[in-house]
């Protein structure tokens, strides 16, 4: 196997695997460390790495303008302080495999917001997407009591990092950014992380009475995070570079599974009353979404050529 084809193949394993690893450590790193910690750490540490990757890649060609470090801090505010700190405070209390499968669908809602923000026209297929993965995601938190009582505060937090982080991935295609993906994500990376860390030091224990607190799995927690899931990122880059986006995508299906298997059987977390036809429901909205139309256009050549044979024979 060709070094080339073995990196592709690392790359994959890692953002299948590590991707849908991580709502699993972030659930262990706010057991015993305050949730904005969990940020600012896991952020400035991989805005270093990234970062200095970057330079030593070459891939820093110029200075980053005044107008692109601002978008890309708004950019890291919205995704990373809004859309993944919300979610980190919601982890205390809702399930990890839970809030993976509610993210699962951020292509459907991005999709919403590239209509209401920019009019991007829907297809028949990205409509029933949409349509097919809300529903799946209603399914997921219903608690078969009543609507009310399943929308509890931290589930509504889930709800609306997901809603930020959909909302930032569709803005994001509008603001200018610096043109290189790995230096405009560390830039967003260290505004963040220190923001967060600054503002923590002012409103949390320090930080040596922290350390007493933190529990081993909570300190192992963020290092995964930090590192194991920055390295993901560099792997999602790679391939970015190297391999068709659709195949890409195929993230988006296999990081559910994981999640929902080391939630549930390594987590020892509670199902869902409707688990089994919530996850279903988002993964078919997600195909719609992602290869609905393509698969259509395909089927209609396939039988348009089926039927040219007919008619010559």
């Amino acid at each position: 196997m060709r070094k080339n084809s073995f990196l592709i193949l690392l790359s994959y394993l890692t953002i299948y695997i590590v991707w849908g690893s991580t709502y699993f450590f972030i659930k262990m790193a706010v057991e015993t460390i305050p949730p904005f910690y969990v940020v600012g750490f896991r952020w400035l540490f991989g805005g270093v790495l990234i970062g200095g990757f970057a330079v030593l890649a070459g891939r820093l060609k110029r200075r980053p303008t005044v107008k692109e470090i601002g978008a890309s801090a708004l950019l890291g505010f919205l995704l990373l302080f809004g859309g993944n700190g919300l979610i980190s405070v919601a982890e205390r209390k809702v399930d990890s495999y839970l809030v993976a499968l509610v993210l699962a669908s951020t292509p459907v809602f991005v999709g919403f917001f590239d209509w209401l923000l920019f009019r991007k026209r829907l297809t028949v297929f990205n409509s029933l997407g949409i349509f097919v993965g809300i529903t799946g995601v209603a399914f997921l938190l219903y608690n078969g009591k009543s609507i009310g009582s399943s929308l509890t505060p931290d589930l509504l937090l889930v709800i609306c990092g997901l809603l930020v982080w959909s909302f930032a991935t569709s803005l994001g295609h509008k603001l200018k950014v610096y043109p290189d993906n790995l230096v405009n994500s560390s830039i967003q990376m260290l505004i963040v992380g220190f923001g967060c860390l600054l503002g923590m030091a002012f409103t949390e224990p320090s930080l040596a009475q922290l350390l007493t607190e933190v529990s081993f799995s909570s300190l192992m927690g963020l290092c995964y995070l930090a590192v194991v899931g920055s390295l993901a990122f560099c792997a999602y880059t790679y391939l970015i570079a190297n391999e068709p986006a659709v195949r890409i995508s195929s993230y988006a299906f296999v990081n559910p599974l994981i999640a929902t298997f080391l939630g549930l059987v390594i987590g020892k977390e509670t199902p869902t009353p409707f688990l089994f036809y919530g996850l279903p429901l988002i993964l078919t909205g997600l195909l719609l979404m992602i290869h609905g139309e393509s698969f259509y256009k395909s089927l209609r050549n396939l039988l348009s050529n089926k039927r040219k044979v007919e008619l010559d024979e």
